[in-house]
């Protein structure tokens, strides 16, 4: 199972495991707080527990989506196991500006 959690106009967590299973109703709940975010979103993914590369196509949707929209997007807290399919799909680049850093 996945959630996502509007925490304000600005900003939702995301938990759970995002596999093919689970991520399909979260496009569209992405989307739709991104819609009312007037301008800049952020989500945090501290609570993701699992995820394959399918976690990776819905980030890819959601920064889509933000570029269409015109909308900021901030990613928290992305989970290190997401980490090398970003690398290995050749996509630092296109996620490096949406990461916030890492506070230790």
């Amino acid at each position: 199972m996945a959630e996502l959690i509007r925490v304000d106009d600005h900003r939702a967590e995301l938990s759970g495991e995002l596999l093919f299973e689970t991520v399909t109703p979260l496009i569209r709940e992405g989307r739709d707080l991104m819609a009312a975010s007037g301008g800049s979103w952020c989500v945090d993914m501290a609570r993701v527990s699992r995820a394959s590369s399918v976690g990776v196509a819905l980030l890819l949707d959601w920064i889509r989506m933000a570029a269409e929209a015109n909308v900021e997007l901030r990613i928290e807290a992305m989970p290190s196991h997401l980490k090398p399919i970003i690398n290995i799909s050749d996509l630092d680049e296109l996620f490096a500006p949406l990461l916030a850093p890492q506070t230790n």
